[in-house]
This record gives C-alpha cells, structure tokens and sequence, in this order.
C-alpha cells in the first residue's frame, strides 16, 4: 500500500472514531437525563475508576501504551460529564433574579445557567436594549451585580435603596477589599453575600469547578446563595469575606504576576517567540501556553486585580523577595541554599 493510501486510511479510520465520539456523547447525555429524572449526581468516582481500568486493560491486552489509554478515557469521561453537567436541573422554588451588567460576559454566562433552572432572569444593563433600570430591580427575589470591581461600591449603594427588604443580593466581582466596608455595613441589616466564580465565562458548565461565597455577617444570605447554585456541581468554599482578598492576591496576583514577569523576562531577552518556540522544553512550552493566554488578557483588570486588593503589598513584597532568593542561590557556588528551596516546595505540594 502507498503512503497516500495508507493516509487516507487513517483519515478513515479518524472520522469513525469521531462517529463513534459523538454517540458516546448521545450515550452520555442520554445517562444525564436519567440522573436528573432521578435526581443522582452527575459524577460517580467509582464507574469513573472502573471505566478507567477497563480502558487500561483493553490496552494492555492489545500491546498499547495503558497512560495513553487513561489520557483518552479521561478526555472522553470529562466531556460526558460536561454534557450531563449542561442539562437543567430546574429548582424546586423558582426565583426572579435580576442580574446587573447582565449583557456582560459573566452576567450573561450566570443568566443562561439560571434560566436553564427555571429562574425568571431580568437583565438590567443599558446594552440590552430592553429598558430596564437599576429601580426595575425592586421586583426581584435574587439581585446579582457583574459589573467591574471600580463600580461595584456605588451599585451596591443604589441597590441597598431599591431592592425589597427580603432580597438577596451579591456580587460576583475577583477582589472584595474595595467595598467590603459596604457589603458588611449592608449585610447587618439585610441578606447581602458575596461570591467569586474561581473560572470565566468560557467555561461549559459550574461543574467541578471552584465558586467561593463569602459570609460578609448575614449567614443566611451566604446559606440562600449557596442553595440557589449548588444544585450545578460547583465546588463550593465558604469564607469570611474578611478572607477573601489575602487569598485572592496568591490565586489572581501571584499567578498573574509570575506570568507577566515570565513573559517580560523573554521580551527583553531580545529572541523572538517563534524562534524560541524551536528549542522550548516540554516544561518551558507549559509555562509559554499560561503566559500567552495571560498576555492576551484585558491589562485594566489585571491593573485592578492587583492594584486594588488590600492584602497585595504583603505578597509582592514575598514574590520580590523569593526572586532574589532564587537568584542568590542560583549564583552560589554552595548548591545548598537552593537545595533548601527545591525542598520547601516539594514539601509544601505533599
């Protein structure tokens, strides 16, 4: 057989396998309409773990690689539960909920999962078109505001004069320090909390992904937020909003920081990005991927990520100061100081 045939073979054999992808899909969803019938969770580790093993055996018994195997299970298994993760689960106690920046790409992405739910979702934003106002939000049982952080304090002000009395309200805004006075000043006299969806609106579902609510001091606010989205598979951490932002200046900060340093770091090394690209190491092209999405990223939030959390200096200070560590103990002649490094963070994974 030629190359082109055997090529055209293989091409063959790829659109099967792709056929047969998508009706494991239809399968899947198929699965999913039944647990939400009966109420089941969308994951179960264990037939997770047994259909591993079988894709681990199948390729033991054929002469494959077993890893490979689980890489192509796990990839298979993820979209499934992607699949089932997208179906509604309708709530039982259907809310109005008027989302504010709603046109957003947040507001939006929250809207759509809770309408799939059975909400009523007003969106309040003057890019809708539809006329509505931040005084329509009086009517509503749940107000979300997904609107920048620099924003967000005066909002909340507006809404503490609007909103009924019995209302919840919360934000969804990265950093809490800017108005954290507010919400707690807000939540001593009515259901106010505050969340953080640790994911962007890219994101195919809530499920296993991280959602933080934070208890600014109404419990029962932080208790209704957490009933109204737990039904979607997040995983969700409760804190103190007094919390929040020490975290947030290690998850958004730190990792933003360290990119944004990598890729300056290269820029000014004067080798373009595909000629390093030629020689990249499979750590160094991980590493590349991270910043190149990051580069590509809105630079006015990432100002406010770390310009406006409270907590930020203590962090930077402890990045500045561990660089010189590392580059101390790179240049020593004595391999121990940065043997001591390399040990302090392989204790710190374990």
């Amino acid at each position: 057989m030629e190359l082109g045939e055997i090529r055209k073979e293989i091409e063959d054999v790829d659109h099967q396998i792709l056929a047969l992808m998508e009706k494991r899909l239809e399968l899947a969803r198929m699965v999913g309409e039944e647990k939400v019938r009966t109420g089941a969770k969308v994951r179960n580790m264990e037939t997770e773990a047994k259909v591993v093993d079988r894709y681990r055996g199948f390729a033991l018994e054929h002469g494959m690689n077993p890893g490979c195997a689980e890489q192509v299970c796990r990839i298979l298994m993820q979209e499934s539960i992607e699949v089932q993760a997208r179906l509604p689960r309708e709530s039982d106690s259907p809310r109005r909920v008027a989302i504010i920046g709603g046109n957003g790409k947040m507001g939006r992405w929250m809207g759509d999962v809770l309408t799939a739910a059975g909400h009523r979702v007003d969106v309040i934003d003057p890019s809708s078109g539809n006329g509505l106002t931040v005084d329509d939000c009086k009517w509503a049982d749940v107000v979300i505001v997904s609107i920048p952080i620099s924003r967000t304090a005066a909002m909340l002000q507006k809404l503490d004069a609007v909103a009924k009395p019995d209302a919840l309200i919360f934000d969804l805004a990265s950093l809490k320090s800017p108005f954290i006075g507010i919400l707690k000043d807000m939540a001593g006299r009515r259901r106010v909390c505050s969340i953080h969806p640790m994911f962007g609106p890219s994101a195919e579902s809530m499920y296993d992904r991280n959602l933080v609510i934070c208890d600014c001091g109404c419990p029962e606010a932080a208790d209704a937020a957490e009933a109204l989205l737990a039904n979607h598979g997040a995983n969700i951490r409760r804190m103190p909003v007094d919390d929040h932002d020490r975290y947030m200046s290690y998850v958004l900060g730190l990792s933003h920081a360290v990119n944004i340093a990598f890729f300056t770091v290269l820029d000014r090394s004067g080798i373009p990005y595909r000629d390093m690209k030629t020689v990249a190491s499979t750590t160094f092209s991980k590493l590349m991927d991270s910043n190149e999405s990051v580069a590509l990223e809105d630079p006015y939030l990432y100002y406010e990520i770390q310009h406006m959390n409270a907590s930020r200096e203590s962090m930077l200070k402890e990045f500045d100061r561990s660089v010189n560590d590392v580059v101390d103990a790179a240049l020593a002649d004595d391999p121990k100081a940065f043997k001591d490094l390399m040990d302090r963070g392989r204790e710190y994974f374990t």
